[in-house]
């Protein structure tokens, strides 16, 4: 899978609008438990569209400007090398993004949540204090809903874009 100028350009735009809203509004929300992740979800729905490689390349990307926009809490390099795995994992998915079908919505809500559990043993594992493992289990079941909620419109709006832009990709 080639990583063509209009799937690039369509990756950049809207890592950084899911960034700006998940920093301006998203975090501020104060919802109980987690924070809905809209960048990851993104990240998921590219991959999805774009293959492996634009998965590992857009999730690492986007997993290094969350690592470095506020409130950064973690080790710059954490996100990024779980959203590149995850983002990975999505790219190997063909499902159509067109409409959000049950199992690519489980799909994303489930690698949101291996990714909550994957940043959470790196955290706990380099030392950083602020891992509390008695709030995990509430903090991965909210993660999951949130990113479900977020894949109904995400995976959709995604798909619009991928096919609206000229592609020799898998979804033109």
């Amino acid at each position: 899978m080639r990583m063509t100028g209009p799937r690039v350009l369509i990756a950049v735009a809207t890592v950084l609008t899911a960034l700006v809203v998940q920093v301006a509004f998203l975090s501020r929300l104060n919802l109980p438990g987690a924070t809905p992740d809209l960048v990851l979800v993104v990240v998921l729905a590219l991959a999805m569209g774009g293959g492996p490689l634009m998965g590992t390349v857009v999730g690492f990307s986007a997993g290094v400007l969350v690592d470095l926009a506020p409130p950064a809490a973690g080790a710059v390099g954490q996100t990024a090398a779980v959203f590149a795995v995850v983002g990975f994992i999505a790219g190997h998915m063909t499902p159509d993004l067109g409409k959000p079908a049950l199992d690519s919505i489980v799909s994303v809500a489930g690698l949101c949540g291996a990714a909550f559990l994957g940043q959470t043993l790196i955290s706990a594992l380099i030392g950083i204090p602020e891992v509390t493992w008695t709030r995990v289990p509430l903090l991965l079941v909210t993660e999951v809903v949130y990113s479900a909620l977020l894949a109904i419109v995400v995976l959709p709006g995604i798909g619009l874009l991928y096919r609206g832009a000229v592609d020799e990709g898998r979804l033109a």
